[in-house]
């Protein structure tokens, strides 16, 4: 089962400068840079289409997190380079999110075991 801190129903509350209630977070979503987020999910979306991924059959989650890892570099190497054939940052930064999520959840199922 998989749990995200700070989202349970026995968070504690916290009340803002206004008397306004609400459940503590340990986010700030609101500091992600937006355009990158965007450009990232249009990456995704392209190689959802591409590789035939669907929200229950997700391909990158067959990946190495290593693999992963080398494709990321490999964008921002070509983007050092300069080569405008892709937008390697977009790439770069989506290779980067996936790798963490297949290294956290090989980590979850390793730390069950």
């Amino acid at each position: 089962m998989c749990v995200i801190l700070g989202i349970q129903p026995d968070v504690p509350t916290e009340v803002n400068e206004n008397g306004g209630r609400q459940s503590a977070t340990p986010y700030a979503f609101h500091f992600l840079p937006p355009h990158a987020m965007f450009a990232a999910a249009e990456v995704a979306k392209y190689g959802a289409e591409k590789y035939g991924e669907t929200l229950f059959d997700r391909n990158y989650k067959k990946i190495p997190p290593e693999e992963h890892v080398n494709h990321a570099i490999q964008h921002l190497f070509a983007y050092l380079a300069k080569d405008k054939s892709d937008d390697h940052l977009s790439h770069a930064i989506l290779r980067a999110m996936f790798a963490f999520e297949v290294d956290h959840e090989r980590d979850r199922v390793d730390g069950e075991a």
